[in-house]
């Protein structure tokens, strides 16, 4: 459990530093362009992203599921996946031009859906390097690489927007840092774990394709359902592109919190998880609850702290913007919040569904959220425009939470305490009160570090931090 614990605030530390870090990239933004530019923006990192979701191909857990079992097998897996990667990546990279162009965006929207197409594209070949960095549990080859990665971007991609180049520099930019990270990814895997080495397997690729299929339906909706409400709504919202940077801007602050979840269940879990389904399953639920039980108390008082300050945090944050325009991104943080939250949570029952290798599962539960997702937004954003897509998430996240925990209990495991659940929510409610109450009175520079310091003192009073499962 120490490792877990260690491997986890390395992960969350650094991915945390590069949220910040793209946190304050999108403040500088907001001050040098136009909302429409950042909006468009939004939506080419929308589209890129979910394009580049297909060179993923479900390719990730399996591949980190099975080196975990075999390390020794770790260059053969490697090699042979690698070559599926570079294949999807032409696929992929071609997909995002074309769909830009046949959208009918500005050139200036396209030329920048180019470079960061290949940087979503460079990123995605160095991801299967950190396939190996969570495989061998040495989870701090991969920080380095996401520190290095967001630093370039943030130094350089900043000096260039306060020199008052234009957005298409920036994302000319992000490229040159995804390589730096590809590099680094490269050099820490061929001098700290194995060289590099083709020696392609059609039985190998056939049987990973196999594993990996089922979960890239799943994973593929996965990310329609996150990515699909920032191209909707430069079509359907009233407001157009300026929708998209309200929302947009809104969903960076949510988003700099939820890289938690994935550190703490993807990043150090994951592979514990897996072990304790295959060989050693009495201690699964044990495992599961240990997820479960600290997702809840970092992700209900983060929810209950951003839903009440969303106002003064937009305030604080957008004081470029006109009061209706910071009114318009608080509304959307108040919902996102909710929605942050319980992604804490499903963050654990999705990670659970990938390390019992439930594909089939994982599939029909992302693909009738998908589905749920989009129609909502088909319905809400016409009528609330960013409000209504930032309300279709957290009602997805809860059908998600419901029918994700509801197949788990009956399936694969069940929590052996929910004492920690309770505790929780009272304890955030109160925050909750107390913010409510002060925030007209005292700056949140003040009041979040009260808040921090409440409910964590609050939680070690109630004998939360402690150590109670032991698994390996």
């Amino acid at each position: 459990m120490i490792r877990i614990f260690k491997n986890t605030s390395t992960l969350f530390s650094a991915h945390f530093i590069s949220r910040l870090g793209s946190l304050v990239m999108i403040w500088l933004m907001h001050r040098f362009f136009t909302e429409n530019a950042l909006g468009g923006y939004f939506f080419a990192i929308a589209l890129t992203n979910l394009i580049a979701s297909l060179t993923e191909l479900g390719i990730h857990n399996p591949l980190i599921r099975e080196m975990t079992l075999n390390l020794s097998q770790t260059r053969h897996y490697l090699g042979n996946t690698l070559l599926i990667r570079l294949v999807l990546s032409v696929v992929a990279y071609a997909l995002m031009i074309i769909s830009g162009v046949f959208l009918g965006y500005a050139s200036i929207i396209v030329t920048m859906i180019i470079y960061l197409g290949l940087a979503e594209i460079v990123n995605s070949i160095a991801q299967l390097y950190r396939c190996v960095f969570r495989a061998h549990e040495e989870i701090k080859y991969e920080a380095l690489t996401v520190v290095a990665e967001r630093g370039v971007f943030c130094l350089v991609g900043g000096s260039a927007i306060l020199l008052g180049y234009e957005l298409v520099n920036v994302c000319q930019v992000m490229l040159i840092a995804s390589c730096i990270n590809l590099i680094l990814s490269i050099g820490f895997t061929r001098y700290r774990f194995t060289p590099l080495h083709f020696e392609p397997s059609r039985q190998f690729i056939v049987v990973l394709m196999q594993q990996a299929l089922p979960f890239a339906i799943g994973n593929l909706f996965h990310l329609i359902y996150f990515r699909i409400d920032a191209i909707m709504l430069s079509k359907l919202s009233p407001d157009g592109l300026d929708a998209n940077t309200w929302y947009g801007l809104a969903y960076t602050i949510v988003n700099a919190f939820t890289t938690l979840p994935g550190a703490f269940m993807m990043g150090a879990l994951f592979p514990v998880l897996s072990r304790a389904y295959e060989r050693e399953r009495d201690r699964l639920p044990g495992a599961y609850t240990f997820g479960v039980r600290w997702m809840v108390i970092c992700g209900v008082p983060l929810a209950v702290g951003l839903a009440t300050l969303s106002h003064q945090i937009a305030a604080v944050l957008f004081s470029a913007y006109t009061p209706d325009a910071v009114a318009k991104i608080a509304t959307a943080l108040l919902w996102l919040s909710g929605s942050g939250g319980l992604i804490f949570l499903t963050t654990v029952a999705l990670t659970m569904l990938r390390a019992a290798d439930k594909r089939r599962a994982f599939s029909v539960i992302m693909g009738t959220t998908a589905l749920l997702n989009i129609g909502l937004n088909l319905v809400l954003i016409p009528r609330f425009s960013h409000v209504g897509a930032a309300i279709a998430m957290v009602i997805s996240e809860v059908y998600l939470l419901v029918v994700g925990f509801g197949y788990i209990s009956k399936r694969i495991a069940k929590l052996t305490e929910t004492g920690f659940i309770f505790k929780a929510v009272v304890l955030s409610a109160v925050m909750g009160i107390g913010l409510a109450l002060l925030k007209d009175i005292l700056s949140i520079w003040i009041l979040i570090p009260l808040a921090m310091v409440f409910y964590s003192g609050g939680i070690f009073v109630l004998g939360e931090f402690r150590t109670k499962f032991e698994f390996g």
